[in-house]
């Protein structure tokens, strides 16, 4: 019973061990990735894409693929430049175990961080009074802080207690459509993934500045939508905007999807710009720039499957160890496959086939042990294999040896299935 519990502790231990120092090398060659790609947007939706609203929010999509990149055959062409720049994170992860325990550790951090949020917002929302306004079920907020939507499943409208008092019903119309519209654009899923990738990708800092430019896209495509479909002038929309920041400027609040946003005087007069710059644009344009850019992101992601390592891949070669500690790799052979094979319970030697492997690679030995049946998650980096040991003394044609097959243990199942 002791043995069996022990057992299980070290299975869970290997388990947490490898998991960490695959997950670390992957989200670490992606974060590096990660760096270029955002550069490159920034530039893009400040310079080609500037006046396109809607395509300077599309474009963000490529960041969202980047986390998936990490196993990308390139990284493992030794003859390619690309491979030597990443190849060396592989190196440290794999000897210095450490850096890979720390960098999942700061991925729970930031998590920690995220979640810490999220429950502030929601204790918040706990304590704020019920109401109708507008034919819309809102939360009353006591502070004077902007118009806010928090809630992934169940989004809930907040409105400050002084916008019902100074403000026209026409202008808190306005103001509830602008948040619904956010719920409707799926922006409060946006925001959560965006929050995902930047925990995956926590070493690169720029996405903290990329955060506030995402960010201000999701509102001015928000801004667009919300003065089409409520028919009314862009002047009068810029109005209600900045009354609202008069009033509500004093109160911040950590939330998903707001109406004035905690902008600074800058980028407050360029999102009022924007508004004035308004032009009707048509649905259906709109659709096929969706689509097509849906269609492009599909198709980065198959290719990024077929160019990918597979989940894992078996490792056909064997390694023969003596007691002095010497090893040899057999490389897969028919030969190799011949003089070794094996069931779910028992290894079989066939000892002419294995004498010419013997004699093949110079081995005198015959006292040995032979690791086999192991696979790779990544090149360089695998899983366990089996370990047997072989009296290769006798005059037995066949030698039969037991063996526990690691491919039942449940870590080995797990860790293949990640």
């Amino acid at each position: 019973m002791i043995q069996q519990i022990w057992w299980r502790i070290t299975e869970a231990v290997i388990l947490l061990e490898d998991s960490s120092i695959y997950f670390a090398i992957l989200l670490g060659r992606c974060a590096m990735l990660s760096f270029p790609v955002s550069v490159l947007v920034v530039v893009l939706r400040r310079t080609l894409l500037k006046k396109a609203i809607f395509l300077r929010g599309m474009i963000w999509g490529i960041l969202f693929v980047v986390p998936f990149m990490g196993k990308l055959n390139l990284f493992y062409d030794y003859s390619s430049q690309i491979c030597s720049l990443f190849i060396w994170w592989n190196d440290i992860c794999m000897i210095c175990r450490p850096v890979g325990y720390g960098y999942i550790l700061c991925m729970f951090v930031a998590a920690g961080c995220m979640l810490h949020k999220r429950r502030e917002v929601h204790r918040m929302l706990q304590n704020m009074k019920e109401d109708c306004v507008c034919g819309q079920e809102i939360l009353i907020n006591e502070m004077t802080v902007t118009p806010f939507t928090a809630g992934l499943i169940h989004a809930k409208l907040v409105i400050p207690q002084i916008m019902l008092e100074r403000f026209k019903t026409e202008e808190l119309e306005l103001i509830l459509l602008h948040e619904r519209i956010h719920i409707r654009l799926g922006h409060l899923w946006k925001y959560f993934f965006w929050d995902v990738m930047r925990i995956l990708l926590w070493p690169n800092l720029f996405l903290a500045v990329c955060t506030k430019e995402f960010r201000s896209d999701m509102e001015d495509i928000c801004d667009r939508v919300t003065i089409q479909q409520s028919q009314r002038c862009a002047y009068e929309y810029g109005n209600i905007l900045l009354k609202s920041i008069k009033i509500l400027q004093p109160g911040k609040v950590d939330a998903e999807a707001t109406f004035t946003g905690n902008q600074d005087y800058r980028n407050t007069k360029q999102r009022i710009m924007k508004i004035a710059d308004h032009n009707p644009y048509k649905k259906w344009k709109l659709c096929v720039i969706y689509m097509c850019c849906l269609s492009v992101l599909a198709g980065i992601f198959c290719a990024i499957r077929e160019n990918s390592f597979p989940r894992y891949r078996k490792d056909y070669d064997m390694v023969l160890m003596n007691d002095i500690g010497k090893t040899v790799i057999l490389k897969d052979s028919k030969m190799l496959r011949k003089a070794i094979s094996a069931n779910e319970e028992n290894v079989f030697i066939n000892r002419k086939e294995m004498e010419y492997i013997l004699n093949e690679y110079g081995i005198e030995e015959t006292d040995f042990w032979i690791l086999f049946g192991g696979y790779e998650k990544l090149p360089g980096f695998g899983g366990r294999g089996n370990l047997i040991h072989v009296d290769f003394g006798g005059m037995d044609k066949v030698l039969q040896i037991p063996y526990q097959n690691s491919d039942q243990y449940i870590s080995t199942i797990i860790f293949k299935m990640m």
